[in-house]
This record gives C-alpha cells, structure tokens and sequence, in this order.
C-alpha cells in the first residue's frame, strides 16, 4: 500500500521558534462578527486570520474571516459541513492561495512567509494518510525525517502521548480508524509544534474512538498545547473547547468564550395545575410567539420585569401556579441554531 501523505499531513521544518507565553489574555467586546467577539492581546496570539477570503468560481468559501486564537487555546472551529471550514484550514497551512486577506502564524504572514510559518505548526487536512505496509513507528521515523531530525526517544514519546504505545510495531494497515487518526496526531506532534490543527479529527469513528480522540484533546490542552479544532460536532466543541468560532457559508457568526456562547433570551419555565389555560393566558399576555410548550412545562421569554404581571394574570384567572424557575441554560447548539436564523432572515431582507 502506499500512500501521499504530504496531501494530508502538514509540517515542515525541525523545531519550534516561539517560547511559550503568559496565559491568554481574551475580553469579549461587541462587534460585527455577532453578539460576541473576542481578542486575544497580541502578545498571546498564536494564529490569526485577517479579512481572509477565498473565491472558488461564482462560490465564495469563505467570506472576509477574521479569528484570533490565543496561546493555550483549545480552539473550536465550529460550522455545518459546506461552511468553508476545511477550505480555511488550507489557507492556513498555505496548500491553496486566498483572494484576499492572509491568515498568521505567530509573527509570520500566509502564504507569503508560509516555510517560516510551518515551522509553527502540526496537523492534518482531511484524514491522515500513512503507509499502511509500516509500523507506526517506521512512519514516524520517515515522515518525521522529511521534516527534520526525530529521534527514536521523541517517536516512543509521541506514541505514549496519544495511546499507541503498545501498537508502535504493528503495521498501520491492520489500524482502525480511530487508531489512525491517533497516529496523526503523534505525527503532528513530533516535531513540538505551538499549535496543532485538526480537521474533523473525530469523522467517521464510532463513540469509544471519539472518546479516546477527544480526551486526547483535552490533554494537550492541559498541557499548554495550542489546538485549532475543527468540527460541525456541536457538544463535540462544548466537551472539549475553551474558546470557539461559528461560522456559516464562510462568514463568521461569532466569536467568544464557550462559557459565553448561549442564547441571548432571558426565558422562564411555568407549571401550572392548568397547562392549557395557562398558555391561553399567557399567549394573550405576550402574544403567540412569546410562550412555547416543553414537555410538561411552558417556556416564557419574559424578562425578569415581566414575570410579575405573568404571575398576576395567572392567579386573577384562576390558574394554580406549581413553578416558575429560569429556564435550564441552553447550550451552544441553541445559540448556533439562533444565530444562524437570524443570519439567514438577513439574507432575506
């Protein structure tokens, strides 16, 4: 079997440039990108993309980009299959030009500076290609040399990294798929890189495989590893990511903390001995697109000043109140959803 692996896995040069640095430094500010939008402080950024557009004939794939990744990130790169994910990866890595705009890799501009820049980086487009007639540690041991010196100690040290310890002399024919992209991240990491770049590295693998791939993640962030995460996985994002990007048909949709990226509504849940008529009180009070049915519950987007008066028209119908509690927090699949609505009711107008 053989194989291309310069198509799929992305390094050059031996060794990192850049020392590591403080902690990242982010605050969220309102902005064009959406209702949250970040910055890293440009001491801390390690990645950046600067009005970063790519044309494809009469397709725009991706749309005036710009994202900030701090040191220390676990970066989540967040959109629906077709958003122009993957197509920004390969403008990063500089294996295809942009129309406009640049992306930067620390202190080096894409693609014009893009050697010095790989210098930097580690990571995979698409799926990792290996050479499936090898061992896992013979292709470490030759990809790694196309890029610089590896010794036999970094290869066994890379392979404990991603669990793969005890396989590093089997063949990667006889891989699974999980296994293979384990070894992909071995294979970005041989040459301690400041920023790793994944590419839907969890596609295709069955639940133990995305457990084992997304603890892996969690551990290179733990220990102070920058990774640019892409994935249309929403809880696959939330699970693993401190700071994350959405973007849509290459736009991006917002920018911001994890822990900040929910719902803007201020959404309360009643239950009462009368759930029928109390959605005919409270739709007459807010009108019919102010309260939605949940279960057993009635979701009211009501602010905290208008509760009382929701309470008063209940008991002066009638209507025995259980509870009213805040809403349980909604997720970023929530925020997703509404921010991509409220992109597309734009498109109309």
């Amino acid at each position: 079997m053989s194989a291309d692996p310069e198509a799929t896995t992305v390094q050059e040069a031996a060794a990192p440039a850049a020392t590591p640095g403080s902690s990242p430094a982010v605050g969220p500010t309102a902005g064009p990108a959406g209702p949250l939008h970040d910055r890293c402080s440009d001491e801390t950024v390690v990645l950046s993309t600067h009005g970063l557009t790519k044309d494809f004939k009469r397709l725009r794939a991706v749309d005036n980009l710009d994202l900030s990744v701090c040191r220390g990130d676990v970066f989540g790169f967040l959109g629906p299959n077709g958003a122009g994910k993957t197509t920004t990866i390969r403008l990063i890595f500089g294996l295809i030009y942009p129309t406009s705009g640049h992306a930067q890799v620390v202190d080096h501009r894409v693609p014009e500076q893009r050697q010095q820049a790989l210098r930097h980086m580690g990571g995979f487009v698409d799926d990792p290609v290996f050479y499936g007639n090898m061992t896992a540690r013979r292709n470490l041991r030759m990809l790694g040399r196309m890029n610089g010196f590896v010794t036999e100690e970094r290869i066994t040290e890379v392979l404990e990294m991603v669990g793969l310890s005890e396989r590093g002399g089997s063949k990667v024919g006889g891989y699974s798929h999980g296994m293979r992209q384990r070894l992909g991240i071995a294979l970005a990491l041989i040459h301690g890189p400041e920023l790793i770049i994944l590419d839907e590295p969890t596609s295709g693998l069955d639940p133990q495989g995305m457990k084992d791939v997304r603890e892996l993640i969690r551990e290179l962030g733990r220990q102070g590893t920058t990774v640019f995460l892409s994935s249309h996985l929403l809880h696959e994002v939330e699970l693993v990511c401190n700071r994350a990007a959405i973007v849509r048909k290459g736009r991006l949709v917002a920018q911001g903390p994890v822990s900040q990226l929910h719902p803007t509504s201020n959404a309360v849940k009643v239950l009462t001995r009368n759930q029928g008529k109390a959605l005919e009180v409270l739709r007459g009070l807010l009108g019919p697109t102010g309260v939605k049915e949940d279960e057993e519950y009635l979701v009211v987007e009501a602010g905290e000043e208008l509760v009382p008066e929701m309470v008063r028209r209940l008991v002066a119908d009638q209507v025995d109140i259980l509870a009213v509690v805040p809403a349980i927090e909604q997720g970023l699949e929530d925020m997703f959803l509404e921010l991509t609505a409220r992109e597309e009711e734009e498109e109309r107008r």
